[in-house]
């Protein structure tokens, strides 16, 4: 008798599994092995702990001085920032820094100050006339008290104090008056390829914006950049389970919001 159809079929199906696993046995031919992720931490500048008081409504101020026998002249602030590295000055005396960096007051970034049909720092109801650093001191401009601009005291812009702007009293963090050190990653997991992904061979990037807690732990996970075919969802899953030691304000854990790059690539 001659064997079935469906007998020859898994004959046949037999044989050549045998020969594919004896092929690979003699040549040390080994299969496709996936490389997992790597992380990238990185910390941006829209962190929370500035957002809930750095960046909170109410007054502020700065001002500065150079110890001049003029009031400080009239002139454009220099843009806000949640901390300075180089403080306003109305004549630059070295033009040409090896590091240059830009001057910046002590405040909530997004506070946008009009600006003068002028195009040397000062400031915007200062003198007209001559340049001038004004009567104060601490290295700003002004005729106060600080590393800002103004009539205050501190780096910030007006007659408050404490950075920021509007007159009052504010406690700004970027002001020199707390220390943030960033969260570092202690243990992770890695995420599996998705079933599609790897028919496909995708490979990138999955940003993700996480908020890590006093706690270590990644929360309010959100996808920045997306890959697709369901790896977007597998690096949330593993980013969920890794744990990091707090960020830190003057040694106290506090949120952080940091961006995550999951990286996915095929060897």
């Amino acid at each position: 008798m001659f064997p079935s159809p469906k007998s020859s079929t898994l004959i046949s199906g037999l044989l050549h599994g045998g020969v594919i696993v004896l092929i690979l046995a003699l040549t040390g031919a080994k299969p496709q092995i996936m490389k997992r992720i790597h992380e990238i931490l990185v910390i941006p500048p829209d962190i929370d702990v500035y957002k809930k008081t750095a960046l909170a409504p109410g007054g502020g101020g700065g001002g500065g001085g150079v110890h001049a026998d003029s009031l400080a002249s009239l002139g454009n602030p220099p843009r806000f920032a949640l901390r300075q590295y180089v403080v306003p000055a109305v004549e630059i005396l070295n033009t040409n820094p090896i590091l240059p960096m830009e001057p910046t007051l002590v405040g909530n970034p997004e506070i946008q100050m009009a600006k003068l049909d002028i195009l040397r720092y000062g400031v915007p109801n200062g003198a007209p006339g001559k340049p001038s650093g004004g009567e104060g001191d601490g290295g700003g401009i002004g005729n106060g008290h600080g590393t800002g601009v103004g009539n205050g005291n501190g780096p910030g812009l007006g007659d408050g104090e404490g950075g920021g702007t509007g007159g009052g009293s504010a406690s700004f963090l970027g002001a020199g008056g707390g220390t943030l050190t960033p969260p570092s990653l202690t243990y992770k997991t890695d995420p599996e390829y998705s079933e599609d992904a790897r028919k496909a061979r995708l490979q990138g990037t999955v940003r993700l914006r996480i908020e890590v807690d006093t706690q270590g732990l990644a929360q309010h996970i959100v996808v920045q950049q997306s890959l697709g075919l369901g790896l977007d969802d597998r690096a949330v899953e593993a980013v969920r389970k890794w744990k990091f030691v707090p960020g830190k304000i003057n040694g106290k854990p506090t949120a952080v919001v940091a961006y995550v790059d999951v990286i996915f690539r095929l060897l």
